[in-house]
Formats: C-alpha cells, sequence, structure tokens
C-alpha cells in the first residue's frame, strides 16, 4: 500500500510542477493526460521522477532565451520584395511595435538579428536567371519566366529555386534593417545568402544544408535552449530559420503579432509544421511571461513530455 501511495504523491508532485509552469488551470486535464502517456504500463518512482525532472522540468529552471528578429529589412518592408504586396496582405510595419516592444520592453538573454545578404548577381534573383554563368533546366530555358516561378538549375550546382526580384544586395539600402527597428547593444548579427549559387532562407544553414552559418555554435556558446522567433516573411525566412531551431533541439516559438507572411496558403503550411514539431505561435502576452520565467507554451511541455517518455519506453 505504502508504494502505492508513493507513486500517488510523485504523480501528484509533477502535476503541480507541471502547473506551476504553464500557469493555466485549462490545461489541467491535458497535463493529467501528459503524465498518464508517461508513465504508460510503468510505475511512478523515484527513477521516473529523476527522469522526469532531467528532461522535462529542468529546462525551464534553467531556461535562456534569444529573442531573434529574422530580416527586417528595408526591401522586405517597403522596397522591391515587399511582403504587403504578397496575397495575404499582410503589412511589415504592422508588425514593427510589436518587435520593438520585444526587443526594448522584455528580458532575454540573447538578442540575434539577422539579414538576407545577397551579391548582386545571386541565384534567386529572376532578372539573372539567364546569365551565362549558370544554366536552367530545358523545359525552364523555353518558357517565359515570371517573378514567383519555381525553376530547376542545372549549372552550376543542380537546385530548384523560387526566382524572386533582385532584393537585399549586400551593402544596399534594400538589405538595411529598417530604420524603425530598435538596435540593442551587444546584439549578434547573422547575414546568409551571400553565396551566389546557393539560397539560405534559413538563418542556421543553405538550402543544401551543407553550410552552416555561425548561429547555432553561438547560441551553444551562450547556453541558450529557447529561441523566440519574429520578422519576415512568417511562411519562408521566418519558417525555415525556426524548423532548424527546432530540430536542433531549441525549445521554439515564433511570435505570431511580430511576423508577417507573403502567402496565406504558405502561411497555413508554415502553421502546420509549426505544430507538427512542437514549434508555439505565441501572442505579446506569453512573450512577457516566457521572458519572466512566469509561464511557458503548452507546445513546449508536450515537447519535452514525449521526449521524456521515449526515453523511459527506449525509444529512438
Amino acid at each position: 500500500m505504502g508504494v502505492v501511495q508513493n507513486e500517488q504523491d510523485i504523480r501528484e508532485k509533477m502535476k503541480n510542477e507541471l502547473i506551476s509552469l504553464v500557469n493555466e488551470i485549462d490545461l489541467i486535464p491535458e497535463l493529467d493526460r501528459l503524465l498518464d502517456d508517461f508513465i504508460e504500463n510503468k510505475t511512478w518512482n523515484e527513477d521516473t521522477q529523476e527522469l522526469f525532472t532531467r528532461v522535462v522540468l529542468k529546462p525551464f529552471t534553467t531556461l535562456r532565451t534569444s529573442l531573434l528578429v529574422v530580416d527586417f529589412q528595408n526591401d522586405f518592408v517597403t522596397g522591391s520584395l515587399s511582403i504587403k504586396e504578397g496575397d495575404a496582405e499582410q503589412d511589415p510595419l504592422e508588425a514593427l511595435p510589436h518587435v520593438n516592444n520585444l526587443l526594448e520592453n522584455l528580458n532575454w538573454n540573447m538578442i540575434v538579428y539577422t539579414q538576407d545578404w545577397h551579391p548582386s548577381n545571386h541565384i534567386s534573383f529572376f532578372e539573372h536567371a539567364r546569365n551565362p554563368d549558370r544554366e536552367l533546366a530545358p523545359e525552364d530555358k523555353s518558357r517565359k519566366l515570371r517573378p514567383f516561378d519555381i525553376v530547376r538549375f542545372v549549372k552550376p550546382v543542380s537546385t530548384i529555386q523560387v526566382l524572386y526580384p533582385s532584393h537585399c544586395i549586400q551593402g544596399g539600402w534594400g538589405s538595411q534593417l529598417h530604420l524603425g527597428l530598435q538596435r540593442i547593444d551587444g546584439a549578434h548579427y547573422i547575414k546568409k545568402g551571400a553565396d551566389v549559387y546557393v539560397d539560405a532562407y534559413s538563418a542556421f544553414s543553405d538550402n543544401c544544408g551543407i553550410k552552416q552559418s555561425e548561429l547555432e555554435m553561438l547560441l551553444r556558446k551562450n547556453d541558450i535552449n529557447a529561441v523566440i522567433g519574429c520578422g519576415l516573411a512568417y511562411d519562408i525566412c521566418v519558417m525555415h530559420t525556426l524548423k532548424d531551431a527546432s530540430k536542433h533541439g531549441f525549445l521554439t516559438c515564433i511570435v505570431k503579432s511580430g511576423s508577417k507572411g507573403l502567402s496565406s496558403l504558405k502561411m497555413d503550411e508554415a502553421n502546420k509544421m509549426f505544430q507538427k514539431r512542437g514549434v508555439a505561435i505565441i501572442d505579446d502576452e506569453m512573450a512577457q511571461l516566457i521572458s519572466r520565467r512566469e509561464a511557458f507554451p503548452i507546445e513546449w511541455i508536450r515537447l519535452l513530455v514525449h521526449q521524456a517518455q521515449s526515453e523511459l519506453h527506449g525509444k529512438k
């Protein structure tokens, strides 16, 4: 009888710990289900408590956060590839106050700004698709190309590429961070897409997944375990950057109010990917709670409980 009581005591303790993390009474039924999933055909004892504490609870007690402001650059705001020209009809300037609030008023362990930083003849530029140093696939050579067409290059490297108007050319006005965006002393800057022949949506690596930026190393060096993302465009560079952040094992979320996208369809696809990977879509209030270490998204709890469950049951 004592063992049963001990199991009940441990489970109740873990449940109370989870409730304190999410700070939301309506989520208690889901927390109960998560605990049941975790223990499934096992026994609550000191070993399972240690595992649960290590995998689920410790990341929050040691939380170190990085705010990642993705590509809030002139060309994406009012320039050659303005987000508001997309079919989603979203204006980046409406996101700016939310991003500045995140930068100025909330407490993060590290702040990172990213920038597209393309050479003038970049492979993604519609105007340069037929340059003599590259070769389109036969099916694309013969057709009239338009911005946002998807083409296949066979030389110098085989790649599938979306063609965009020239944008964010290195050192030009379009590549600069928007003047209305607050700059925080001590922040870090990551430039991407500097290779002529390979695009880079993610701030972690190029689109081929071969050349890595310094971003992951920078986050690891600063003991960051949570990434809070915002910026432009929601459905392209923000999405790919946060997808990679989650792949690298960081607790990840996107601040929806501080992010604007080009395509409604692609934004829906991004949201489905976020849901699948446990990337939380949060509002300003939750961002503030995270920055104060007062509450955390249920998606993060869910993700870590499933990781602990996998370890408990010996799953890969």
